[in-house]
This record gives structure tokens, C-alpha cells and sequence, in this order.
């Protein structure tokens, strides 16, 4: 399967796949991992078409302009680990299940509103396509994966901007989060640790005896006020120490 918003630039077909697993269907795939190019667009691509070089990934975002695509969405490429290599996290979850996407980060690490933007449309191109990941809001380590999370490597390198890749994938499931906390000295606002639970809270949705120990966690940090969640058809509140009660709208 290709996207029909993305160029096409075919990778070498012998980069794909395992001995007795050649491909995988759509409905196998589970979510993405981004990456990051360390260097050039040119120098990415070279890279792509060593036969020697033991690594291929699906989709390639540059600098400007759309991204490329290298294989079909079912083909399983040599992003995450190493042909051959079944371990779990490396391989066996991110290589068979998870879509590589490579963001060029040269020359100055950093990424450009094109591959925000871009990023974010083949993000949901996959939600729409793979039916395991869109049955599951946009969840970082769920089905949106760094490099690093699965395997030791530097890459991305802090590049991806999840923050804003989140808020636009949010925004398009109708999910709104707002915060009325004050932490003692901190002023009004949430310090980084807080915002990173709340936000938690707010994106997985999760059955509220699930999220008990979050609630935990977020009373030793010391706050007080409520946390608001907002849902299509639900308002979930969070005030520490209290449980969560789930108001219907």
C-alpha cells in the first residue's frame, strides 16, 4: 500500500523481511517508529540503497516538500534491530509491527514546520489504514515510538516534537485538556512533571480504577486543583487525593 500524497522511491526489495516472514497485512501493524536521519537527505538515501547496509525504513521526510516512500505499508523493514534479530524490543515489536519513519535532521536538528506537518499526515494516513492502531488514541510508547525507546541509539536525538504532533492528532479525535492547578511556589501552572501525568491522564482515557496510581503519583508532587479531562461525551476530573469521578455530559 502506498500514499498517494507521498513520492515514490523505491528501496532495494532484498532489505525487507525474514526468513518465513516476508511481509505482514495491514491489520498487523501496530504503530510507528520516528527516527532521525543524523545527516543529509542525499547521504540517507545512499545509505538506503547499500545492499550492505543493514537498514531500510518506509518513509523518508526532508527538509521541505512531501515525504518519500520507499515500500509498501506491508512490507517489514530493518529499522529497529537486524535481519535476523527476534528480539522482542527490538525486531520482533518495532520491525514486524511498527512503520519506520526517518526525519532528515541536518543540518541543524531541528524539525522543520514541512515535517511537522507532514509527519502528522502520514501519522494519520496509518490511523486510518491500520485498524490496530487507530482502534487506540495517539499514545507515546503505545503506538508512537523513538528509536531509542526500543533499542540503544541516540536517534532521534530529542528531534520529533511530540507535543505538537500529539495536539494535532488529538484535535482530530475531538479531545480537549485543560489544567487550574497551583504548586505552591511554582505559581499558577503545572511544573514539567505534572503536565506529563495530566497530559497522561487525558490522552489514554483509561478506566479510572486503572489510573488510581497515577492520581497517587500526581498527590506527591504536591498539588492542588482539579485536573480537567474533556472527551466527546465525558468530562473526566482529577482531584488529588481523591479518587476520579467521571461526569457524564
Amino acid at each position: 500500500m502506498w500514499l498517494d500524497f507521498c513520492i515514490r522511491l523505491d528501496g532495494p526489495k532484498e532489505k525487507t523481511g525474514y526468513p518465513g516472514v516476508v511481509s505482514r497485512t495491514l491489520g498487523e501493524i501496530e504503530g510507528e517508529v520516528d527516527h532521525s536521519t543524523e545527516g543529509p537527505l542525499d547521504a540517507a538515501l545512499g545509505e538506503l540503497q547499500k545492499l550492505e547496509r543493514m537498514a531500510s525504513w518506509t518513509f523518508t521526510v526532508p527538509k521541505a516538500g512531501p515525504p518519500l516512500q520507499h515500500y509498501p505499508l506491508t512490507a517489514i523493514t530493518w529499522h529497529c534491530g537486524l535481519p535476523g534479530d527476534r528480539r522482542t524490543d527490538t525486531s520482533l515489536v518495532g520491525n514486524l509491527t511498527l512503520v519506520g519513519i526517518e526525519h532528515v535532521d541536518w543540518p541543524d536538528n531541528t524539525l522543520s514546520d514541512s515535517q511537522l506537518y507532514w509527519s502528522v499526515e502520514i501519522t494519520r494516513a496509518l490511523r486510518q489504514m491500520c485498524p490496530r492502531i487507530g482502534a487506540r488514541p495517539p499514545t507515546l510508547r503505545g503506538n508512537l515510538f523513538e528509536h531509542n525507546w526500543l533499542s540503544p541509539t541516540s536517534c532521534p536525538s530529542g528531534l520529533i516534537l511530540w507535543a505538537k504532533k500529539l495536539a494535532a492528532l488529538e484535535e482530530d479525535m475531538g479531545i480537549e485538556f485543560s489544567s487550574a492547578v497551583n504548586f505552591g511556589n511554582e505559581g499558577p501552572g503545572l511544573p514539567k512533571e505534572a503536565v506529563a501525568l495530566a497530559d497522561l491522564l487525558a490522552r489514554y482515557r483509561r478506566d479510572i480504577y486503572a489510573i488510581r496510581a497515577d492520581v497517587a503519583a500526581l498527590r506527591t508532587l504536591g498539588g492542588s486543583g482539579p485536573l480537567v479531562a474533556k472527551f466527546p461525551g465525558a468530562t473526566v476530573q482529577v482531584v488529588p487525593p481523591m479518587d476520579v469521578p467521571v461526569e457524564e455530559a
